[in-house]
């Protein structure tokens, strides 16, 4: 790893800000990559509504630019571009739509009392013992089982989710090289065959999940057919599993290193919904999100040409001063906590109410039954430019 990388990785804060006092909307190379850079607010979230700036790099002439990996890889990672995450309109539109009609309201509030389960049994599992690795004890298994039981998957299955999210995990960091995507093809095909055969079990024998949803949700007389619901669930699997699990990380390593704002949430149980909000706003689990110029344009008084590949930091967004006061400091009792780690527009993450709901429930099964924490060692970072995460967390602890 280059040594930029490993500062980047080390602290992507800095670097945004710098970026941002130069011009909001920069262009520069970024990773051996030249691009245009957004690190403002208001920038960031005009471009995130603006129907010029896409995800489908086929649709814009990339020519004399250097286009992102998804357009170079191979066959079987196309159903990775097939998820919604990567359609523009009008196929984002009607892929949304059909999945908005499974993914209710209902059925997320209906997993409250599932979490609260899970995010128990996890914690009761770790009673014998006085030392914890918060990552494989808890915080990725939970938002684990809860997309299972969200989709019906059998509890003996759901240890393929690991596997398959860092499929998606190395499909989306920053430039993999083709190598590592042609390694991947195995997993990939491994969990379309999953999903094709549950999906016709579901067919058969319909039950209370979101699979047998996305098989009768209609819009006029579309549907989703098979290849569009075995990316949907994969995308679900991949969203839920990784960015859930990073969110009840990143909280509750923050929440130890301010003690402060631990006890506040001890004394206060009405401040954990704001306490997730301040996480996602100081230590998002996704850091940036693309998009690339579908036309010769005009955007905050950059001229940017087709083809031109967008780089909007979210996280360092999320700390422009201009739009909250003090955004380096971590406070879960600010008033005016504004971020952009679900992004905006027509690709607003489909999964944040499901997010905040577990991102909630697991903070505060943390602060409550666990008694003195001390984190122990040094935690190990992700090796990632996109996600922001812990490899391991190591802490010491009674379970109560």
């Amino acid at each position: 790893m280059s040594g930029f990388a490993a500062r980047f990785i080390d602290n992507p804060y800095a670097f945004f800000r710098e970026a941002r006092q130069r011009h909001p909307v920069l262009w520069q190379e970024f990773f051996g990559v030249p691009m245009w850079l957004v690190t403002g607010y208001k920038e960031a979230e005009a471009l995130l509504k603006d129907a010029r700036f896409i995800r489908e790099v086929r649709k814009a002439d990339t020519s004399g630019h250097q286009p992102v990996h998804l357009e170079s890889s191979p066959p079987e990672v196309g159903l990775m571009r097939n998820m919604m995450l990567f359609r523009d309109a009008p196929d984002h539109t009607r892929l949304r739509n059909l999945v908005n009609k499974a993914f209710t309201p209902r059925m997320v509030q209906k997993q409250s009392s599932i979490i609260e389960s899970i995010a128990d049994h996890l914690l009761d599992e770790c009673r014998a013992r006085p030392q914890h690795e918060l990552i494989r004890d808890f915080s990725h298994l939970l938002p684990a089982f809860v997309i299972a039981e969200l989709l019906g998957v059998p509890k003996e299955d759901q240890s393929f989710f690991r596997k398959w999210s860092n499929v998606f995990f190395q499909f989306i960091d920053f430039n993999p090289s083709m190598e590592r995507l042609e390694s991947m093809t195995r997993d990939i095909e491994d969990a379309k065959r999953y999903f094709e055969t549950l999906i016709e079990t579901r067919r058969e024998h319909p039950r209370d999940d979101l699979i047998s949803g996305l098989i009768v949700a209609k819009e006029k007389y579309d549907q989703l057919n098979t290849e569009e619901m075995v990316a949907t669930c994969l995308l679900l699997v991949f969203a839920g599993y990784e960015t859930t699990g990073n969110l009840i990380t990143n909280g509750y390593k923050l929440l130890l290193d301010h003690p402060s704002m631990y006890d506040m949430l001890r004394g206060n149980a009405a401040l954990f919904p704001a306490a997730v909000e301040e996480t996602l706003r100081y230590e998002p689990p996704i850091l940036m999100v693309y998009r690339v110029v579908s036309d010769d344009l005009v955007f905050a008084g950059q001229s940017m040409q087709q083809g031109q590949v967008v780089m909007i930091a979210l996280a360092g967004a999320n700390r422009d001063p201009s739009v909250m006061n003090q955004p380096e400091d971590f406070n879960i009792v600010r008033s005016d906590c504004k971020h952009l780690s679900f992004a905006s527009g027509p690709h607003y993450c489909l999964g944040a109410p499901l997010a905040r709901l577990e991102g909630e429930i697991a903070l505060r099964k943390l602060v409550t039954r666990l008694e003195k924490p001390e984190i122990i060692g040094q935690p190990q970072r992700k090796q990632s430019v996109i996600f922001r995460g812990y490899e391991s967390l190591h802490i010491r602890a009674e379970v109560v």
